[in-house]
């Protein structure tokens, strides 16, 4: 079989089933076997697959035919220009929270701690360490598997797992003294919501936020938030955007003003 034949039956296979973007998915899946891009595929598509390499596109092809996210299919996910791992231990990073990274590698001064609640697969606060090497950074997270899979990543991409402070927490259960900046990225979802079949494949944990408007770990991430920040401390979320005004009221009760709004994001300052 070559390029162009595997390409055009995946790309089927997957129209079959739903998927919108099939053929680029097929194209990346195909891509990821061969270890080469997809400008290589194009450019060579008449190249000889032998059978090995059907054996494991067809493997990888299987999954995603399942709806299982193409980032737990890959194992990978590129985020803020790191490949971060990405299994079913977490959430897989949404190109939305680089929002936050990016406007807080801006906005924090010089050597600033900062926290990052629930941080997952490590994807905020890893990024953050490796654009901004002067921030002290802790990162917390309630699951003890999604909070290996942060130490994994932080191992790979900043060659130690020491260069973040990672600590099993409940919001903020079991964190101490006062942070420059807080970066939070809670459940938001309720189970009322019309998700995607692969969202629907990620953990509950770090989906759903509550019955009925999805904001019960916020209310309570507000109610203890001001035990942690100081004078001129910023806060950082991630929520629906018709979510939104609500937080902006919770921010209000802890005397933070707003400082950013984007479609996802919203940005507060003492």
């Amino acid at each position: 079989m070559i390029v162009r034949e595997f390409l055009k039956t995946a790309t089927a296979t997957l129209k079959a089933a739903e998927i919108e973007g099939a053929q680029t998915d097929a194209e990346i899946l195909l891509a990821n076997v061969l270890g080469k891009d997809r400008a290589w595929l194009l450019a060579h598509d008449d190249a000889e697959l032998d059978s090995e390499q059907v054996k494991a596109a067809n493997t990888l092809l299987k999954k995603r035919v399942r709806r299982i996210p193409m980032s737990y299919v890959l194992g990978m996910r590129e985020f803020a220009g790191l490949e971060f791992k990405i299994d079913e231990r977490a959430l897989t990073p949404r190109v939305e929270t680089e929002t936050i990274v990016a406007e807080v590698t801006k906005r924090a001064p010089q050597g600033a701690r900062v926290l990052d609640i629930g941080t997952g697969s490590g994807a905020m606060a890893i990024a953050l360490k490796h654009l901004r090497p002067d921030l002290q950074v802790v990162a917390s997270e309630v699951s003890p598997e999604a909070l290996e899979l942060a130490r994994e990543n932080a191992t790979n991409l900043l060659k130690s797992d020491k260069a973040i402070m990672f600590i099993q927490s409940d919001l903020f259960e079991n964190i101490k003294d006062t942070f420059d900046i807080i970066v939070a990225n809670l459940p938001y979802v309720t189970r009322e919501m019309e998700l995607m079949p692969e969202v629907q494949n990620e953990p509950d944990v770090a989906l759903f936020g509550g019955a009925d408007d999805g904001l019960d770990l916020y209310r309570k991430f507000f109610s203890e938030l001001p035990d942690f920040i100081h004078a001129k401390s910023q806060v950082w979320t991630e929520s629906d955007p018709w979510q939104q005004n609500d937080l902006i009221e919770l921010a209000k009760t802890c005397e933070l003003n707003k400082i950013f709004q984007d479609y996802f994001i919203l940005g507060f300052e003492k």
